[in-house]
């Protein structure tokens, strides 16, 4: 699944196995900071992930995922890491320059490579 890191700065995309990877990768690269907009024509609103600034993580991923997120994240880390790894990593900015002091690309590959490294 392909989506696009809703944020007020740059415009990234990340490429990640289900929504459930995506949205761990996207809480611990933006740390609620940053929501995703699921890009595949037939994948609807459904596969979005909502910006968690103001609270309600928790009843997000058990409504979706049946956990609340350190669980969802916990079982994302212990079982999928390297899909997790793989998403994180494909972070891509889609433009030639940042133009935003704030660097998620970097914070992605931060991530994916830690989490590779730990495996």
């Amino acid at each position: 699944m392909r989506f696009e890191i809703v944020n007020p700065s740059d415009p990234y995309t990340m490429e990640a196995e289900d929504l459930e990877v995506a949205a761990v990768a996207c809480g611990l690269i933006g740390q609620g900071r940053y929501g995703l907009k699921a890009l595949s024509p037939d994948a609807g609103a459904q596969n979005d992930v909502p910006i968690f600034l103001l609270g309600g993580h928790d009843e997000w991923f058990i409504g979706k995922f049946g956990m609340d997120w350190e669980n969802t994240a916990r079982h994302v880390l212990d079982h999928r890491r390297d899909a997790l790894a793989a998403a994180a990593a494909s972070v891509t900015l889609d433009r030639a320059e940042r133009s935003s002091l704030n660097n998620i690309g970097a914070i992605a590959k931060q991530l994916a490579k830690a989490l590779r490294s730990e495996a």
